[in-house]
């Protein structure tokens, strides 16, 4: 008798189960008749189907188009008179004017917390030969030049850039995913656009580290288009990462050269989804990427003209 009870508990139990897995596991059934390299993994059904049960994600209709005629993302808004990472307004200029419409920009907050275009305090301190007595504020972030005489960006004068050039994007690496500074950093820039046009928010495109982060980000403003780059976490699982996308709608992932390979193209592709690789100045080696399947390449120095 006992036994028959322990039968009949361990079904329900089983059944709840299944119904709280059984989106994730209708899922994977499909992917798993479709496509052969799934059904070589089978050992890794019971993750899969905890997986997609873990969160009910809404899904989004991004919009990609602005990669169709755009190979190449200017890095940290390209180079300008042999620098690199300045994410200036020179720098801005040079590369718009070379045919780069698609612009990477680093994010920081300064002492103040301010959003600005900086890749990190102490890189700012070396190009700007700012020693440790001088604060890293927005003040000071904006007076003084960097490499010389360059000038340099805050988030408000990326709005104001994507007011002025219409036909610009400009993709995020915002460098934190907590929520706290998440939010911060995505606010201003919100903030700043309803002050001039909330439409150009659409041509923003947020760079997202992980899974947790793309709810922050969207709770801000639900973005026309996003990005998943995995250089905070080069190592998570392809297929999980393929299943995350395809749930939540994103459709372009980008990862450092030195964890690029075919198989991972190959899965992405499988699921509709592209890739992007980051950062290549050597035009063949470029090419190289693109035969792979890959969609698009960040550089520094790349000519847009040899790759339309």
């Amino acid at each position: 008798m006992k036994n028959d009870k322990k039968t009949v508990l361990i079904l329900l139990v089983a059944v709840l189960l299944v119904l709280c897995g059984i989106a994730g596991y209708k899922v994977f059934l499909f992917v798993k008749d479709k496509y052969h390299y799934l059904r070589e993994h089978l050992d890794n059904i019971e993750k899969l189907v905890d997986y997609e049960s873990e969160r009910n994600y809404r899904h989004y209709d991004f919009d990609y188009s602005w990669a169709e005629e755009n190979v190449l993302v200017a890095h940290a808004m390209g180079a300008y008179d042999g620098d690199t990472y300045t994410n200036s307004l020179q720098a801005f200029k040079y590369n718009y004017d070379l045919g780069y419409r698609v612009f990477e920009v680093d994010f920081d907050l300064s002492s103040d917390h301010y959003l600005i275009c900086s890749h990190d305090e102490e890189y700012w301190r070396q190009i700007s030969q700012s020693d440790d007595s001088i604060e890293y504020s927005l003040e000071n972030f904006k007076s003084r030049p960097i490499c010389g005489d360059v000038n340099t960006l805050d988030g408000k004068d990326i709005i104001d850039l994507l007011n002025e050039y219409p036909d610009i994007y400009i993709i995020t690496d915002t460098k934190y995913s907590d929520e706290f500074r998440t939010k911060l950093q995505f606010t201003q820039l919100l903030n700043y656009a309803k002050e001039k046009d909330l439409t150009v928010m659409d041509r923003i495109i947020p760079q997202i580290y992980s899974r947790q982060m793309f709810d922050f980000v969207m709770e801000i403003y639900e973005f026309k288009s996003m990005i998943y780059t995995l250089y905070q976490d080069p190592d998570w699982e392809t297929d999980m990462m393929a299943l995350f996308c395809s749930k939540t709608g994103i459709g372009f992932i980008t990862m450092g050269q030195n964890f690029l390979d075919q198989n991972r193209i190959d899965i992405w592709k499988r699921f509709g989804i592209k890739t992007a690789v980051h950062t290549v100045d050597e035009k063949e080696k470029a090419r190289e990427f693109l035969k792979t399947g890959v969609t698009m390449v960040y550089s520094n120095l790349l000519m847009p003209d040899d790759f339309r």
